[in-house]
């Protein structure tokens, strides 16, 4: 057995480390790239979302290196996700592969456990060892999706203090390799430390106030760079400081309803849109006004074209939230179409805003930059965040 799954950004280090450790050898697509995306376009339904047409790219390339069994995650709701892993398959039995099959991942509840179901199908047969295997396959899931968060939280915090460009970049790369191959529970309890002290020796300017910016929106625009234009990097490079809190992690933990602050989002929502339409739109409404009452700059939505759910938060952000919160938001709608010269223009504009924007507040405020940095209120974010946020403002 030769299994793979689709490109979802960094997330590709834990599913791999799931599969793997049930018994089962690993081949991983290509990064997501042009060939993929025209490969999805050319076979998907014209509109249907992007993810779609990214993922399909992906389990093509897939089993064009060899893969037998390819694994998709489906939901349920009035999201069309829930319907990804059956179209998918049978596209890519009508494109001429036959001999596959395809697992879906059903995270509709996991607290039911019917994910289980998914791991003994690519578990050994041999029933003395398969428990035994899930249970080590599912705690080092965890620990690295984990992990991965931690990373990608302080990416977007040292990144807008950098002396030398490209530094954030590298340190990310090098701890995303160094964990792939930590398989150890005894390395993964330290890996914590091991991205703390990474990062704390980069060279980096304690000096700068940069912009604040909170980015949310559909989990696979936001996580997958190809698909995004690379904006966290392309943000961070400007120097802006920004704070995404959703994550393969962050999704998992929701799904055991565990997720302490999808639950304070969905209460900050829910006086604006009561329930569940699909997408993130509940909690992409939550964000909004959680960032804005942090004392943010700006906030970034991003979404796939077409995609109902997150088109209904922005429309609730447009009309209504924008002029209760008085929070600046740029909306960034992904297709195959996307060019990257458009949307750094754009970019750049708004960030050109936000620099306007905080000046004249600070001057009608007659406050100096250090008491700007503490508009923050000091709960915000979770603990890592706050460390991260110490640091970089401890001269």
């Amino acid at each position: 057995m030769l299994a793979s799954f689709p490109n979802m950004g960094l997330s590709r280090v834990a599913f791999k480390t799931l599969v793997e450790c049930m018994g089962v050898d690993v081949v991983l697509p290509d990064p997501t790239n042009r060939e993929a995306i025209k490969i999805g376009v050319k076979y998907s339904p014209e509109f249907v979302c992007f993810p779609f047409k990214a993922t399909l790219g992906d389990l093509k390339n897939a089993l064009d290196k060899g893969a037998d069994t390819l694994i998709m995650a489906i939901d349920c709701g009035p999201c069309r996700f829930g319907f990804y892993a059956s179209v998918q398959e049978r596209l890519l039995k009508e494109m001429g592969y036959k001999n596959f099959r395809l697992i879906p991942l059903d995270q509709a509840d996991l607290l039911s456990f019917r994910w289980l179901r998914l791991i003994f199908k690519i578990g050994p047969s041999n029933r003395l060892t398969l428990y035994t295997k899930a249970l080590k396959a599912v705690r080092f899931f965890l620990k690295k999706a984990k992990h991965l968060e931690d990373i990608q939280t302080a990416e977007g915090i040292f990144r807008a203090y950098e002396r030398n460009q490209g530094d954030t970049t590298r340190v990310v790369n090098k701890l995303v390799k160094q964990l792939d191959e930590t398989n150890t529970i005894q390395g993964l309890r330290a890996f914590r430390n091991v991205i703390k002290d990474t990062f704390n020796n980069m060279d980096i300017d304690k000096t700068r106030n940069p912009l604040r910016v909170g980015i949310s929106g559909e989990i696979h625009i936001s996580l997958e760079p190809y698909v995004n234009l690379d904006i966290r990097r392309k943000l961070g490079e400007m120097g802006v400081l920004i704070n995404q809190s959703i994550s393969l992690y962050d999704w998992i933990v929701h799904k055991f309803h565990l997720n302490y602050h999808r639950k304070w989002l969905e209460h900050l929502a829910r006086p604006h849109l009561p329930m569940d339409i699909g997408g993130e739109a509940v909690w992409v409404i939550g964000e909004y006004i959680d960032t804005a009452t942090a004392g943010f700059d700006g906030f970034v939505h991003q979404y796939p074209f077409t995609c109902m759910p997150e088109v209904t938060a922005r429309t609730i952000i447009t009309n209504h939230l924008q002029k209760i919160y008085d929070l600046p938001v740029i909306y960034f709608s992904f297709d195959e179409q996307s060019g990257s010269e458009g949307f750094r223009t754009r970019l750049e504009a708004f960030v050109d805003l936000l620099h306007a924007r905080r000046d004249k507040k600070i001057e009608d405020q007659k406050i100096s930059i250090d008491a700007y940095k503490k508009i923050a209120y000091d709960h915000y974010g979770n603990n890592f965040y706050n460390e991260c946020v110490q640091f970089v403002q401890t001269k």
